[in-house]
């Protein structure tokens, strides 16, 4: 499993390049030294509130299940689309919840020092490019509902090491109660039951 060794969130900055992060950071009115680890915390907490949805069979299931739909995504291809694209909304509803997206754009913003509201604006650019890269690893190591269960819950434990750690933990703790990475927890906000991610 030579993709699935490195960090996710790594790898998605790795393929947004300079230039990427650059357009991400214009479209957000910032600029690029501050729009990388604002980026970088948006990513961490979107997949690690993946891995906390897989704290349950049904959980990992259902996520496992959204991601063939997003195997085939190219969400670097075109950066300035993702700012007017709802699929990220759309995610981060199923995995955090809509209020459980407000806090975590919350508490990300008042840790970076940034506006909540372009936070919120980056998650959701961020979260097609880490469901993209979360289906791609899919279906390059053929994971089923556990596998995909077993890889995110270690790139939330090798986050929870990050810079941003503490955030994550206080953040994640809010929106699911508090489970630790390995155990799992149901969101308090869930998203209306029937959305596809």
């Amino acid at each position: 499993m030579s993709q699935s060794s490195q960090s996710m969130h790594e790898e998605i900055i790795s393929k947004l390049g300079p230039q990427g992060i650059q357009q991400m950071a214009s479209l957000l009115g910032t600029d690029a030294e501050s729009a990388k680890p604002a980026i970088q915390a948006c990513l961490a907490t979107v997949i690690c509130g993946m891995a906390r949805n897989c704290g349950e069979p049904k959980g990992a299931q259902s996520l496992r299940a959204a991601m063939d739909d997003h195997s085939a995504a190219e969400p670097f291809r075109d950066i300035a689309a993702l700012a007017n694209d709802q699929d990220g909304q759309r995610i981060l509803a199923h995995v955090l919840g809509v209020p459980g997206s407000r806090q975590a754009a919350e508490g990300i913003a008042q840790f970076m020092g940034m506006n909540s509201g372009a936070i919120m604006k980056m998650m959701a650019m961020v979260a097609p490019m880490a469901m993209a890269m979360m289906a791609q690893r899919i279906d390059a190591n053929h994971m089923d509902a556990t596998a995909m269960a077993r890889e995110l819950r270690r790139q939330e434990s090798a986050m929870s090491t990050s810079s941003f750690g503490d955030m994550l933990s206080g953040v994640l703790g809010k929106i699911f109660g508090g489970a630790q990475a390995q155990g799992g927890a149901k969101p308090k906000n869930k998203p209306q039951r029937g959305q596809r991610v």
